[in-house]
């Protein structure tokens, strides 16, 4: 049995103070459609139009939907959605796709991935990039997906002290998986493109590797599409676990499974077996229940008051403003 998504509700606490304020007339969500997103898009349907549509397959979980259909909500098609407003979007996927068709996007775009899409189109955007602040950038990608991270591999019932784990990618996200896995015991490498990255993993006492032939657990964080394909897949350790925890498909396999465990699917190359969650898609997601309640509480906040500053004048991709992080963080009424 799931955990109802009203225990999700009762819990995200600040996106129902700041709904209130939002004050755009249409908005499409295109988000991981977990618990913690449906309490963001009921929320603001009391205050405008919301229109939800589903990023992914992997990243909905049906009792999100149902829950939504339940409150006379319904979940759209991204192509129904795109002719909206204004988005808030993840991985740039609705103004990736509304690019082809209208010349001006207003976007809050919550990933460092999308930030980097917007950057490069060919069409006008105003755009505010979540990721820049503290609150996502810090908060979230370093402390928050790592627990993510944990969720999913709990979920697998492996045990991790003294695991092998190899993280691909050290930026924010990577970094505090790293951590975490470290703290837990197990013995983590770091794989890197960037020679600063690199350092930056030795002076945090991670071994930089090459390969990743030694790993029992291979975890991407880049981002990037495609970071490990098929033909990287005959270097790895007999058993090895794949996961990636990246916006984008990291992990791309153009085999047959030899088996099929639901979210889990064994491959066999050269004579070893490896096991590929999720697809290749965000296992945080797919597998547990992504990042943390308190967390996302602040992400989403900082996202509903950035659509109202999408109504001023300016143009191209810009930091969160700073005065919202500050307000956020004034309401969870911190003391020294």
């Amino acid at each position: 049995m799931a955990i109802n998504v009203d225990w999700f509700y009762e819990r995200l606490r600040l996106v129902k103070i700041f709904a209130k304020d939002v004050d755009v007339e249409e908005v499409a969500v295109c988000l991981p459609l977990e618990p913690k997103t449906a309490v963001l898009i009921y929320e603001l349907s009391k205050y405008t139009n919301v229109l939800p549509a589903k990023l992914d397959d992997y990243s909905t979980k049906p009792e999100a939907v149902k829950w939504l259909e339940d409150r006379g909500i319904r979940v759209l098609r991204k192509r129904d959605v795109v002719d909206t407003k204004y988005f808030l979007d993840c991985a740039a996927v609705l103004s990736r796709i509304a690019s082809k068709r209208r010349d001006f996007i207003n976007v809050v775009e919550l990933t460092k991935t999308g930030e980097d899409y917007l950057r490069s189109m060919n069409v006008k955007v105003r755009a505010i990039s979540v990721d820049s602040s503290v609150l996502k950038g810090i908060g979230e990608n370093i402390h928050g997906t790592a627990f993510g991270l944990l969720d999913a591999l709990s979920r697998l019932n492996i045990y991790l002290p003294d695991k092998k784990v190899a993280i691909v990618g050290f930026g924010r996200v990577g970094k505090g998986c790293a951590r975490v896995l470290q703290k837990l015991g197990c013995k983590v490498s770091v794989k890197e493109v960037s020679k600063v990255k690199m350092l930056e993993a030795k002076y945090e006492g991670f071994d930089v590797i090459d390969d990743l032939k030694d790993a029992d657990i291979i975890v991407t964080c880049t981002g990037a599409e495609g970071v490990i394909r098929s033909d990287e897949l005959e270097t790895l350790k007999n058993g090895a676990i794949l996961l990636n925890l990246g916006a984008e498909r990291e992990i791309i396999v153009d085999l047959d499974p030899v088996a099929d465990y639901g979210l889990i699917k064994k491959y066999k190359v050269s004579e070893k077996e490896f096991f590929l969650v999720s697809d290749g898609y965000a296992a945080n997601l797919a597998v547990g229940y992504g990042t943390p309640i308190e967390i996302m509480d602040r992400t989403f906040s900082a996202a509903i008051l950035a659509l109202n500053y999408l109504k001023k004048d300016f143009e191209g991709v810009i930091p969160l403003p700073k005065e919202i992080e500050e307000r956020i963080a004034t309401s969870l009424n911190l003391q020294p």
